[in-house]
């Protein structure tokens, strides 16, 4: 069975393209799915993927640092979705010698070629590999990964995050709930390239748009939510990440 991981920040595109694809049809199955890029790294190192969906463009890590941070990890094949305006990621793209560039709104048969040339890909990666061994006196050799407590750590502090962003939180409520040391937390974020205190930033802020693209709710209300109780601080932060006011980016879904 090959294994998909899909990241993308558009919750309806995600499940649009858990629920509406043929995955028996590719021996394939999703083992997981998320809309954020940091969860995204640790959602593979955890599950091991053979195939990664991943929108090229989401607040926080990109697509394109989503792979670059797992190639050398994951031995997997990647497929980037991207918007019309994003053709100066191609060549990146290509670069990281991913298996297929889409571009949105995805067609349906296009997805199905791209998730199809990739399963032949592994299954061919995979015979080479039962190949070699059978060439080989003895039993092949067992490797155990080392790092599982890591990444079970990283979950659930990406998880405790996630359910009490809009809690004032600190390092040390977060290290205290995993029973481990600040210093271990600040050094296990770090692992992944990133901070607690930009992991949190970008937590809330995804869940901010979020909340801007499918509520009617008031700013102030969405930025309470989201942990920020001054609304033009919360403003302001969200223009510098996310590239638009709150308000602009909430009359996006209307355009």
């Amino acid at each position: 069975m090959i294994k998909v991981l899909i990241i993308d920040d558009e919750p309806l595109q995600r499940q649009g393209i858990v629920r509406l694809t043929p995955w028996t049809d590719f021996d394939a199955e999703v083992v997981g799915d998320t809309g954020s890029g940091m969860e995204g790294i640790l959602l593979a190192r955890e599950l091991r993927p053979d195939i990664v969906i991943v929108d090229i463009k989401m607040p926080g890590l990109s697509g394109l640092d989503v792979i670059a941070r797992l190639r050398g990890e994951i031995e997997a094949e990647y497929i980037i979705l991207s918007g019309y305006g994003e053709f100066e990621f191609a060549q990146q793209a290509i670069a990281l010698g991913v298996c297929a560039y889409l571009l949105k709104p995805l067609d349906d048969e296009e997805l199905a070629a791209a998730i199809k040339a990739g399963a032949e890909r592994i299954c061919r990666r995979r015979m080479c590999a039962d190949d070699e061994p059978a060439a080989e006196d003895g039993p092949p050799t067992i490797r155990i990964p080392r790092e599982e407590p890591v990444r079970g750590y990283l979950l659930h502090a990406v998880r405790y995050m996630e359910e009490h962003m809009a809690q004032s939180i600190t390092v040390r409520d977060v290290a205290d709930a995993l029973g481990i040391s600040v210093s271990y937390l600040h050094k296990l974020f770090a692992r992944c390239g990133t901070s607690f205190s930009a992991y949190l930033t970008d937590c809330r802020l995804r869940c901010a748009g979020k909340m801007l693209r499918e509520s009617d709710e008031k700013i102030y209300v969405i930025a309470a939510a989201c942990g920020y109780q001054d609304t033009r601080y919360f403003s302001k932060i969200f223009r510098k990440h996310m590239g638009a006011k709150p308000t602009e980016y909430r009359s996006e879904r209307n355009m």
